[in-house]
């Protein structure tokens, strides 16, 4: 009797195992990967370049001021030479503040980017989804693990290619 009780439930418990199709997806990645997104990415990384080479150029300014400071330190007077050193000190801040506007400048030019591409991503991946009749899709970046048949990143990208 306890065998056929046992028996009994591990047929239960068998046919109300259902397999789930999981897949992980790097969807942010994709998006820049793809065609659409390469094209589309190249104003952002035009402005982040001119962001970057004046940004370069502020920096050479001051080491060059720095530079000269430093060679003329001896020939300043004590007033001359505190009020050089404070110029170069509110020039650093200027700089400091710069570069972190470029950089907030830099990554709402990202998020934008991303947001005008997401709805033909978003197209692709759930066409993808129905044809491979996945149940679960996760972030690449918050799965522990995923064995690499399990990341669908390079077919999202060829699928947006072929859709756009």
């Amino acid at each position: 009797m306890k065998n056929l009780l046992t028996a009994f439930f591990g047929l239960l418990l068998i046919s109300s195992v259902h397999a789930t199709e999981v897949a992980v997806v790097d969807f942010r990645g994709a998006l820049l990967q793809s065609n659409i997104g390469q094209e589309a990415a190249k104003g952002p990384k035009q402005k982040v370049a001119e962001m970057d080479v004046r940004l370069k150029k502020e920096q050479a300014d001051l080491e060059t001021a720095a530079n000269n400071l430093k060679r003329d330190e001896l020939t300043l007077s004590a007033d001359e030479f505190k009020k050089r050193r404070q110029g170069l000190a509110e020039t650093q801040n200027k700089i400091r503040a710069l570069a972190a506007s470029m950089q907030r400048q830099a990554k709402e030019l990202e998020k934008q980017l991303i947001e005008s591409l997401t709805p033909q991503g978003e197209a692709a991946l759930k066409s993808l989804i129905e044809e491979r009749k996945l149940d679960l899709v996760l972030n690449r970046q918050l799965s522990l693990y995923a064995d690499a048949d399990a990341d669908i990143t390079n077919e999202l990208v060829k699928r947006i290619n072929k859709d756009n």
